[in-house]
């Protein structure tokens, strides 16, 4: 009693050296971590490492560009994959930079200039330095020089970064040149190639098929697997592969948290009703900004188009509580109207200094006058638009198309342009001022109008409360800490119903796997030196989901386990026993081979074959007879012959050797494209690559 009233007098030290040991054991462990990060190199290329920070550099710079390049964000896939390309190009860069100075080929600083600003500049610096029209500029290139150390840093960066893609460009492409340069095909070899194509063999083939024998008959045996392993295994090298089980514990909301979105938007029902400014209301209390558009019965859900459309409400009408993708709304009509849907158009664009996007060097006044003296010419003739147009236009468009707009949608253009056309007849010509200048517009034509709305809607998600996910966290928890085996997993998904998955082929650079977008965790684990088989995993905490995980198996690189390789070829070593038998069976016919085929339901027939050819009549891919055929002279006939889809004896009946000739040219000229193919297929980086020692650490980094 008096140890457990010291323990009571000192509860608080306790608890502070109890925290304190906790504390302690979490940053060793990250620090180790952390540590094993930084002393670890992303990876080793023959002797070249790929040091962390160099890796974080470039995928930083990689994840800036693809970002700008989308809109300002990337998907879970689109950043693993850009960390993936990130860790390729720099093994590329290794090899090629030391394959570059073996052949002696460079890119002088005069060289590296003329893809910039030479008579024939870089296909990629053309596409990156274009004009209003399209068309390549070589001032846009001199003003950003000249301007270059006024740049941002990471406008610098960004130019320096740009100048060494063009420069690793100029080397690829040398470096393809002079391999394609590089291709001589003999006229002996010429000469065989020819005959390979051309030379003919037609056979006699008494044929009994595989099929004929039904599987269920053909029993496998653990010696029938071992001797297809043995022979084939060469065959089928693999990567290391992880399996795993798991359960997944998905996140979504209760019906609480239901019922709180439903009853968030109704509260605010009567002051959306009496509010006069429905915008500012709707961007101050909904997730989702006010829409300003109009909406036809088809843009709107079903429930909406009902209460609207079909009933006949107009302005003031107010909707709700509904639910909608995700979300519980409630609506107001701001305004009705009937508007055509589709609008087509002509017009002048007269710019000035200062207005968007022009390059016109006139005064917005100066604008003004051009622009009313126009309106004024087009106003007696609504057909000069059309010349017009192509002379006074600073829309680039009017070139081509003489100022027609062709059909746009309501909505499309700037609104005050789109209102002009919307509210005014066929054939009106007017002026209207937008941030762009002014424009001289002709209504060409229009779809008939339809009833609209101006629908403004307060949205609240329905997303999972922290509650929920405390309750969820806490199912997961209890089934990991009351079954910590394999066995206890199985039978606890059982028990209570839930749903087991399997993924048996895990690799490091798995980026999905089935019901899981962002598994990348679970790869790690699975990989991780001290994770076993019939390990549980921990609780990964991933995008709206728990998952528990158990390793299945583990397969180191090198070759495949004999029991992946005998069960996904059973079919295989099936016919590898039907031809034995078969060929067993046809003993007892000798010779008589037409006898063999009437007794085992076989058939014959006629194949003309070539060297070059897989295919055999028929019978599918038989390169083991077509080779025999081909060894064959008029008038012989083969042993029977275990084939790939059944038992064969041939006959040669017939030689139909190639034309003569002397003209290789075609021959050489197929056989130079598929050498360039194979250059432009990246054959020989594959070949470099192949050639090295690569140590892989990028799973413990991304």
């Amino acid at each position: 009693m008096a140890a457990i009233g010291n323990i009571r007098k000192h509860y608080g030290v306790l608890v502070a050296i109890v925290g304190l040991a906790l504390l302690a054991f979490v940053l060793g462990d990250l620090l180790k971590s952390t540590n094993s990060r930084r002393t670890t190199n992303v990876a080793t290329v023959g002797n070249e490492k790929i040091t962390y920070q160099d890796y974080s550099n470039m995928v930083n710079m990689n994840l800036e560009n693809t970002k700008a390049n989308n809109g300002g964000s990337l998907t879970t896939e689109q950043n693993y994959s850009v960390h993936a390309n990130t860790l390729e190009q720099m093994i590329r860069e290794i090899l090629m930079k030391n394959e570059y100075k073996d052949l002696g080929i460079v890119v002088s600083s005069d060289e590296l200039f003329d893809q910039f600003l030479g008579e024939n500049p870089n296909q990629y610096v053309v596409q990156s330095f274009t004009n209003a029209e399209g068309k390549f500029d070589r001032e846009l290139i001199e003003n950003y020089l000249t301007n270059f150390q006024t740049l941002s840093p990471e406008m610098k960066a960004n130019w320096l970064n740009f100048e060494r893609a063009i420069k690793e460009d100029r080397l690829n492409t040398k470096y393809e040149n002079l391999l394609k340069k590089g291709f001589y095909l003999p006229n002996k070899l010429a000469a065989r190639y020819y005959s390979d194509k051309n030379d003919k063999v037609s056979a006699e083939v008494y044929a009994v098929r595989y099929n004929t024998i039904d599987d269920e008959t053909i029993e496998v045996n653990d010696a029938d697997n071992k001797a297809f392993y043995n022979e084939n295994k060469n065959k089928y090298q693999t990567d290391a592969t992880r399996g795993i089980d798991y359960v997944i514990f998905e996140i979504k909301p209760s019906q609480a948290d239901i019922d709180y979105s439903k009853n968030y938007v109704n509260d605010l029902k009567n002051d959306f009703a009496s509010i006069e400014n429905a915008a500012n209301f709707v961007n101050a209390n909904s997730d989702l900004p006010y829409d300003s558009a109009w909406k036809s019965r088809k843009d709107v859900p079903a429930e909406l188009e009902r209460a609207i459309f079909d009933a006949n409400n107009g302005k003031g009408f107010v909707y709700g509580p509904y639910e909608n993708e995700g979300y519980y709304n409630v609506a107001k009509v701001i305004d009705m109207e009937n508007r055509s849907d589709s609008l087509m158009a002509s017009h002048i664009l007269v710019g000035y200094k200062g207005a968007l996007r022009s390059a016109a060097t006139r005064t917005k006044e100066e604008a003004q006058a051009l622009a009313d003296s126009l309106l004024n010419v087009i106003k007696k003739d609504s057909k000069k638009i059309e010349t017009l147009a192509k002379s006074f236009s600073d829309d680039p468009s009017a070139q081509t198309n003489n100022g027609d707009l062709g059909w746009f949608t309501d909505g499309m253009m700037v609104y005050t342009f789109n209102e002009f056309v919307q509210d005014n007849k066929v054939g009106t010509v007017g002026m209207v001022e937008t941030p762009f200048g002014y424009h001289i517009i002709k209504v060409t034509d229009r779809n008939e109008a339809t009833p609209k709305a101006r629908i403004a809607v307060v949205a609240h998600e329905i997303t999972a409360s922290t509650a929920t996910y405390q309750n969820i966290f806490a199912d997961a928890n209890r089934f990991v800490t009351e079954n910590t085996t394999a066995e206890e997993f199985n039978a606890a998904i059982e028990e209570q119903g839930l749903n087991k998955r399997t993924y048996p082929t895990l690799r490091k650079n798995t980026n999905y796997i089935t019901g899981i977008s962002n598994p990348r965790q679970i790869v790690r684990w699975a990989f991780d030196e001290n994770t076993k088989v019939g390990d549980m995993s921990t609780i990964f905490d991933l995008d709206n989901m728990y998952v528990v995980a158990v390793l299945t198996k583990s397969v180191e690189e090198g070759f495949a386990p004999i029991e992946d390789i005998t069960e996904r070829y059973q079919y295989v070593i099936k016919k590898e026993k039907k031809g034995a038998m078969l060929a067993e069976q046809a003993k007892a016919y000798g010779t008589d081979y037409q006898k063999m085929i009437d007794n085992m339901k076989g058939e014959k027939t006629t194949v003309d074959v070539t060297f070059e050819g897989r295919g055999f009549g028929n019978f599918g891919v038989e390169d083991k007879v077509i080779g025999t055929v081909m060894g064959m002279k008029a008038g012989e006939t083969s042993e029977p012959i275990v084939g790939g889809n059944g038992l064969y004896v041939v006959k040669v009946a017939k030689e139909t050797p190639a034309a003569a000739t002397t003209d290789y040219s075609n021959i050489v000229k197929e056989q130079r494209s598929k050498f360039v193919n194979q250059i432009l297929n990246n054959a020989a980086y594959s070949a470099l690559k192949d050639n090295i020692e690569i140590e892989d650490n990028s799973i413990l980094f991304y």
